[in-house]
């Protein structure tokens, strides 16, 4: 029975769509720039980092420079945090729902948020108030047609995979994972597959994956130097189904082209494997 029930799941990891391979905005607002760096290399997908205080008409602008490409989008707030008990959570959620409008005009359909940006002691925040908010801005994003998603931080609530979890159950909010501060935070919980609490619990809610090895402090995103680095947490992604956004979350160019060549490596033998499964599969027989 466990081995029927192993190759059952690498049937439906091996046999899922291949996810698509973003890249993020990294000559920061720059859309030109951005777009022939993308299309000279073989991108065709951008996860957009708003810039809260760019004028919208500058903002549409740009993304109208990046029409050619799929698009989703990331909102990298510092000091926005719908999990503040105090105004700032009532200020941090009427600027989230403003950035739903901002997002649905520029035709988007995805939206990841963050609790917990720059606020590594966790001052300030509530589990109840982060609840609340995002229930209310998730159903906020369904009447805009933007999906909302949570991610997972290195900082308090969301460092805790059992309180990102209760956050996302509560919530009704989809869910972007970060493989790498999901590896930084893996000292925290040392009797747990931190990367798996992460994702199992949520492959039918998990749209989005920020792809990179880890998060150092002082040093920021590092890049996997070899697919060893990463292949077991991109096991795990495989397993959701629902996840078919992986964005290289990385800054420097020779990174993300190093990174994406692993990856395309890591999927061209997934595809192999699920190829060779099948054919080793008996064709199944049906009544005429």
């Amino acid at each position: 029975m466990q081995g029927s029930i192993e190759f059952y799941l690498k049937v439906r990891f091996f046999s899922k769509m291949q996810p698509q391979i973003a890249m993020c905005n990294i000559f920061d607002q720059d859309a030109d720039k951005l777009a022939e760096f993308a299309f000279g290399n073989g991108f065709s997908a951008i996860d957009w980092s708003i810039d809260p205080c760019l004028p919208q008409d500058q903002f549409l602008s740009r993304m109208k420079t990046l029409s050619d490409f799929q698009l989703r989008y990331h909102c990298r707030f510092f000091g926005v945090d719908i999990a503040y008990t105090d105004r700032r959570g009532e200020d941090s959620l009427h600027l989230l729902m403003s950035t739903v409008e901002q997002v649905a005009q520029a035709g988007g359909r995805h939206m990841t948020i963050h609790s917990g940006l720059g606020n590594p002691s966790g001052e300030g925040i509530d589990l109840a108030k982060a609840i609340d908010n995002l229930s209310v801005l998730v159903e906020y994003g369904n009447s805009n047609g933007v999906a909302v998603a949570l991610e997972n931080l290195m900082t308090p609530l969301t460092n805790d995979p059992r309180l990102f979890n209760h956050i996302i159950a509560e919530s009704g909010a989809f869910v972007t994972i970060d493989i790498g501060h999901a590896h930084g935070v893996r000292n925290l919980y040392p009797q747990m597959n931190i990367c798996g609490e992460y994702v199992l619990p949520n492959r039918d809610k998990l749209l989005n994956a920020h792809i990179y090895h880890t998060e150092l402090e002082g040093y920021g995103h590092i890049a996997p130097e070899s697919l060893t680095d990463i292949s077991s947490r991109l096991d795990l992604l495989g397993m959701a189904e629902s996840c078919d956004w992986w964005v290289i979350e990385l800054m420097s160019p020779e990174k993300v082209l190093s990174t994406r060549d692993l990856l395309v490596s890591y999927l061209d033998c997934r595809s192999l494997l699920s190829v060779g499964e099948q054919q080793k599969q008996p064709l199944a027989l049906f009544a005429a």
